[in-house]
């Protein structure tokens, strides 16, 4: 595990009592520049929201598990290092297709609008399905999660 995600839980922990060592440590995007940007709208509290591909969970592709309400997550940033802590509030999955202009509202990116949601995230989506040899459809589920920042750097 990552020292700085968790020097910054227990920073978390003992500050809100917290009892458990329940969180995954991860980063937004796919490259050192994308992470801090993402991470500077949570930061900003402008990102609310996030997606991912259920497939790449269904299939275990993904080092994580889909997410839960209730549970925590340490971001890192483009250089690895702990900056925040979200906690999940809402979990929905449901088929690319079916993303509103809420979803892409609360992710926080662009200009919040829906068209920029797709495009943005279909070539996102691809790159990740290609990596193993699979193929997007607007029929793929995605999970949606709603989070808010509990604690920060």
């Amino acid at each position: 595990m990552n020292q700085s995600a968790i020097d910054l839980w227990s920073q978390f922990k003992n500050e809100y009592s917290i009892t458990h060592d329940h969180y995954e440590a991860w980063a937004f995007g796919n490259s050192a520049r994308m992470v801090d940007e993402l991470l500077a709208h949570v930061l900003k509290r402008e990102k609310t929201g996030t997606s991912s591909l259920h497939l790449l969970y269904k299939l275990g592709l993904e080092d994580e598990q889909i997410p839960e309400v209730g549970s925590y997550s340490v971001l890192l940033d483009g250089a690895d290092q702990a900056q925040a802590i979200i906690c999940t509030k809402v979990v929905d999955i449901l088929p690319y297709s079916q993303i509103s202009d809420v979803h892409a509202y609360l992710e926080g990116e662009g200009d919040r609008t829906l068209s920029y949601w797709r495009r943005v995230h279909q070539p996102f989506f691809e790159q990740a399905l290609e990596e193993y040899g699979l193929t997007f459809s607007e029929d793929m589920l995605i999970v949606y999660e709603v989070f808010e920042l509990v604690f920060q750097k």
